[in-house]
């Protein structure tokens, strides 16, 4: 009889060690990832603001541009942030007071302001430049159609390209760009879908890709295309797995787009995240937010390969495109949530400026991501 039980013990206790060690690495695969880098908290702006623009000055200052303040006041007032300082200092103000617009830096180096909203949500066609060295705003020249909540991306040539829109009474399909030269906007071709709240990314090939939105029906897209420079056509690139508007979209350093978050078709707040290769023209989808987010601000890729996203939450995420995941970052964005605008530095680090709180106020508050 001993002679069978020994065996008999011995497998028992191997199995009992196997499942001992299968539960622990489940466990351990459950277990969230320790957070990385750090938010702190900057200076405050000089005026609160939300739905602004920053955009780098060729100095390596910070133009932070126009938004709204609470009650639905619109600003023209412009301020500049020094990040060798950690100063931010009243500057002149636009022609015209605007949220919801784009920015771009010119050739030149000048900042190109297009289109938003002004006063009682009246689309704007103007645009107007900012010259750093003289610190004024220019008008130039007007855009062939009233936009606000457009996506824009600079192409390789350094001209501004703004795509789709809305004019304030429906949303638009068209397309055009600014040339520097003659301070003029010329049509391209339309888009096959009008939308508003999607994003515009340079491709590393010179192409941008158009990602996402809310169509004409008030229906969140799904849907992507691809603007030719060479042939200023519009062509389909392809499904997300997600419909969604609001996201971010992130170039990363290995070619593809990162795009994560956004409202979905119940405009309820997202946690997926996909990737699109612009290789094969496909979208694979990558692990989720640790938080649901819309309303984003711009996303930022690091110089490890990975990328870093902010707004909709109050803490901050980088995903590693390697694992497929997303990080929680140290520290909290407090109280903005919404509607934030953000610029990445030199050294690495990324400024993020203002936004709405849970409350809907605009906030002066700024804050510093260090990887």
């Amino acid at each position: 009889m001993s002679l069978h039980m020994k065996p008999r013990r011995a497998t028992s206790l191997l199995l009992c060690s196997i499942v001992t060690i299968a539960a622990s690495s489940q466990n351990a695969a459950q277990k969230p990832l320790p957070p990385v880098g750090q938010i702190i908290g900057g200076h405050d702006m000089t005026t609160a603001r939300a739905e602004h623009t920053a955009t780098i000055l060729p100095d390596f200052r910070v133009l932070i541009a126009g938004g709204t303040r609470d009650k639905g006041l619109v600003l023209a007032s412009t301020e500049i942030y020094d990040p060798t300082r950690e100063t931010f200092t009243a500057a002149a103000r636009m022609t015209v007071p605007r949220h919801d617009h784009t920015a771009a830096v010119l050739s030149d180096g000048k900042i190109l302001i297009a289109g938003g909203l002004t006063r009682n949500l009246v689309a704007l066609a103007s645009s107007e430049d900012y010259d750093y060295e003289t610190g004024r705003f220019t008008p130039r020249g007007n855009m062939h159609a009233r936009r606000a909540r457009a996506a824009s991306a600079v192409l390789r040539d350094g001209s501004p390209l703004v795509t789709g829109g809305t004019d304030g009474s429906q949303l638009l399909d068209s397309a055009e760009t600014y040339d520097v030269l003659n301070g003029k906007w010329t049509l391209v071709g339309k888009m096959s879908l009008a939308r508003e709240g999607h994003t515009a990314t340079l491709l590393p090939d010179g192409r941008v890709l158009v990602v996402g939105g809310i169509g004409a029906k008030q229906n969140v897209l799904a849907s992507a295309e691809i603007y030719d420079p060479r042939t200023k056509q519009f062509t389909a690139a392809g499904e997300m797995h997600q419909a969604r508007a609001q996201h971010c979209a992130v170039m990363l350093t290995n070619g593809k787009v990162l795009v994560a978050g956004g409202a979905g078709s119940d405009y309820k707040a997202l946690a997926s995240a996909e990737v699109y290769d612009p290789a094969t023209h496909t979208f694979t989808s990558v692990g989720n937010l640790n938080e649901a987010r819309k309303r984003m601000a711009d996303g930022a890729s690091l110089l490890d390969g990975k990328a870093v996203i902010f707004g909709g939450a109050a803490t901050a995420e980088i995903f590693d495109p390697h694992l497929g995941t997303f990080r929680t970052v140290n520290g909290t964005m407090d109280p903005v949530l919404h509607n934030s605008a953000s610029i990445q530095l030199m050294d690495g680090s990324v400024r993020i400026f203002g936004g709405y709180d849970k409350a809907g106020s605009a906030t002066a508050k700024s804050w510093i991501y260090r990887p």
